[in-house]
């Protein structure tokens, strides 16, 4: 057996840039490599291995794509790989080695039982909500899964509003995933107060996390003027408050939430223009909380103010609908789980968690992988931005929508 470390990379949409990002395989990836061949079916082989760049997409992990190919035969095993960064643990705003444990635990154990319940309600495959295969042999240090990248799928240009195609079908699949978490509650009760009911939203939102809030929201008043500048100044504390309320929210109704849902954890397929496959990804942010945020977070995160006064309406119905239909596949009346008007009263009360996301998460979302700093070596507090023009014109649409609100 072989194993060629190569010095190219690709990147998660095929007209990206390349950058070169090298470094020896480590060992114990080395080791689950070889179990998973051998599983395979492969004898004689070979490893090649592919970091890669990622744009901007993801700060908590390297990610690296391997091909295991058969010397004799050339056939081939397309594999992905998200292995934990070597200072995890210095981090004080996250656990990393805690949010990898829960993406290993969504993958090995939760997903298995997510898929069984679809497969015993005989829902059609085109109608389930997808997730990647991960193979078992991964670990809390190194994620292995099927390379949906060599099967076509790519993200979403991050720096462009998402198209309506895109948005229906994140919703609808965002809609199926939430319906899941009530699913199990419904038929493992037991097992949801104890795996899932446990499970908080692993950034903390504390006073080092006000400072970097605080901190991105200066970009954005220094390019105010007059009246919005004022309000919005005032208006952040309070701001903040909320966000950390609804964050952790344990009083309203309440289910699985996938927590980072962003264009550039979900993969998609086209054809012709057209999505023809979706699969989102990265579920180490997963936790039980309100799926209002799941929401706020993906529309006003990858959305303008033009998109979202002709959009919005109809997506937050479509939510709801594909919702409804999804549970009846498991003779659940969506009323009993999540009354419209509870979701509707809620998500009209919330609709400035959306303007608490975009202070800080678009701004690092728009700004160009060579503006950042080094988040896996930076404390969040300590955070600075290069301004983005784009980011600060998108904030500033939000400010503008929610002066009536502040």
């Amino acid at each position: 057996m072989q194993v060629e470390e190569k010095c190219e990379c690709r990147s998660v949409k095929p007209d990206d840039n390349c950058k070169e990002n090298t470094g020896k395989i480590d060992p114990e990836l080395k080791s689950i490599l070889d179990r998973i061949a051998k599983k395979e079916g492969f004898t004689t082989y070979k490893l090649s291995v592919k970091n890669i760049t990622p744009n901007g997409n993801n700060y908590l992990g390297l990610l690296s794509e391997v091909t295991v190919q058969d010397t004799l035969t050339n056939k081939e095993l397309d594999l992905f790989v998200k292995s934990i960064i070597a200072n995890a643990d210095e981090l004080k705003a996250i656990s990393v080695s805690e949010v990898y444990g829960i993406e290993i635990y969504f993958y090995l154990e939760l997903s298995k039982i997510l898929e069984k319940f679809q497969v015993d309600a005989q829902i059609p495959i085109e109608e389930r909500y997808t997730i990647v295969k991960c193979y078992k042999e991964s670990t809390t240090e190194h994620i292995v899964m099927e390379n949906m990248i060599k099967k076509g799928f790519y993200t979403w240009n991050r720096f462009d509003v998402i198209s309506l195609d895109f948005a229906e079908t994140a919703i609808k699949q965002m809609a199926k995933f939430h319906a899941l978490g009530f699913v199990l509650q419904e038929k493992r009760p037991k097992y949801y107060e104890d795996k899932i009911m446990p499970l908080r939203y692993p950034l903390k939102i504390d006073e080092n996390f006000q400072r970097f809030f605080e901190n991105s929201a200066d970009n954005v008043l220094n390019s105010l003027e007059g009246n919005a500048k004022s309000k919005f100044k005032n208006s952040l504390t309070a701001l903040f408050e909320k966000g950390q309320k609804y964050t952790y929210d344990r009083e309203t109704i309440l289910t699985m939430c996938h927590g980072d849902y962003r264009p550039s954890n979900i993969l998609i397929k086209t054809l012709e223009g057209e999505i023809t496959g979706m699969v989102p990804v990265d579920y180490q942010i997963l936790y039980h909380g309100s799926p209002l945020n799941d929401i706020l977070y993906f529309i006003f995160g990858a959305t303008d103010r033009k998109f979202r006064r002709k959009h919005l309406d109809y997506l937050k119905n479509l939510y709801y609908d594909t919702m409804k239909q999804f549970l009846k596949y498991f003779d659940m009346d969506v009323q009993k789980y999540y009354p419209k008007e509870e979701y509707e009263r809620l998500l009209k009360e919330r609709l400035d968690y959306g303007l608490f996301v975009a202070i800080w998460y678009v701004q690092i979302n728009l700004t160009q992988e060579e503006d950042l700093q080094d988040l896996s070596n930076s404390q969040l507090e300590d955070v600075t931005f290069v301004k983005s023009e784009l980011a600060v014109s998108r904030i500033q649409e939000m400010v503008d929508e929610f002066i009536e609100y502040l």
